[in-house]
């Protein structure tokens, strides 16, 4: 992006945060309709201000500095910015694209963004919701017939869902364009069976050029972790049960904020985690579930052993999973 379309979004940039902050939606919006007046284009308002206030709010969620509550309206206000510049587009041309997220993936945001720049660019999107359903994707796909299906996922503990969401669109015959931080590692969406990887809603645009027009169903998994993946993720609940009883955090009267409440409310992540590394055949999944653990433990004014502790009892609880406990003790 040149010097001169980022600066058309700056002087913008610090009242939407203070509207954003705030939990304001109509200043947001406010700010929003001034910036297209002023000449900045929806994709530069969505990545060079809305995208980096979102950076923002979570990084102030990790630190402790914002609670749970204040994230969730801040990203409410963002959410309700990009639906409404949405709605100002006119309905693109061309064939159909569908975008949502991976099961249970609640981070709406970057795939609301996708749709809104896809839709910008003058393509015709649309977004099929948080925690998009392999029956929804399905029922979508076999009424509208899309030319690809597009799935956000933030976390690295969907991949599983994700997989499934993939084997569900490819049976259709339709390509299936994965992106999201979940994706870093550039091989994990080839090995769950994706057409194509997107690191960007602009990247997204080429992608789609590229696209076959009709694929067929994903190949099986077969490496040894893959058996051991499906049974975790099975097993989960009862994993997560177990680790938070040995580590004495199954019942906390404490403040929501406390690290120990991050601490267990996060151990299912954790343990979803370890089902993806296994699925993706990708120890770097736990490397990366380790350190933001870490970092929300610490921000909180936590012990750091705590995160070693909670290995060691997963590792304990996983101890018959050969491939998984090779994983945990990299």
């Amino acid at each position: 992006m040149s010097a001169s379309v980022t600066d058309s979004a700056a002087p913008h940039r610090d009242d939407y945060w203070a509207a954003v902050s705030a939990g304001d939606a109509a200043r947001a919006h406010a700010v929003a309709a001034g910036a297209l007046a002023d000449g900045t284009d929806v994709e530069t308002f969505l990545q060079e201000v809305v995208v980096e206030a979102q950076r923002r709010v979570g990084e102030l969620w990790a630190t402790n500095d914002w609670s749970v509550a204040q994230e969730h309206a801040a990203t409410a206000v963002s959410e309700a910015v990009v639906g409404r510049l949405a709605d100002t587009l006119p309905v693109g041309s061309g064939p159909l694209l569908l975008v949502g997220c991976a099961e249970r993936e609640w981070h709406a945001m970057p795939a609301l963004v996708l749709t809104t720049t896809l839709r910008a660019r003058g393509l015709d999107a649309v977004y099929t919701g948080a925690s998009t359903s392999r029956d929804e994707l399905v029922s979508a796909i076999l009424d509208r017939g899309p030319r690809a299906v597009l799935l956000s996922a933030s976390l690295s503990s969907s991949l599983p869902r994700l997989r499934r969401q993939v084997e569900a669109v490819r049976g259709t015959g339709t390509p299936v364009v994965v992106g999201g931080r979940a994706f870093t590692h550039g091989r994990r969406w080839r090995t769950l069976g994706a057409t194509a990887y997107a690191a960007s809603p602009a990247h997204a645009v080429q992608v789609l050029a590229d696209l076959p027009r009709h694929v067929g169903a994903a190949a099986p998994l077969t490496h040894p972790g893959a058996a051991e993946s499906r049974t975790v993720q099975a097993g989960a609940d009862r994993v997560v049960r177990d680790v938070l009883a040995s580590l004495d955090l199954g019942h906390l009267a404490l403040p929501p904020d406390d690290w120990r409440v991050g601490l267990a409310t996060h151990t299912s992540h954790v343990v979803d985690s370890v089902a993806s590394a296994l699925l993706c055949d990708d120890a770097s999944v736990l490397v990366e579930a380790r350190t933001w653990l870490g970092e929300v433990v610490t921000g909180r004014g936590g012990d750091p052993a705590a995160v070693d502790r909670l290995w060691e009892a997963l590792a304990h609880e996983l101890r018959d999973f050969p491939a998984a406990l090779a994983m945990l003790r990299a």
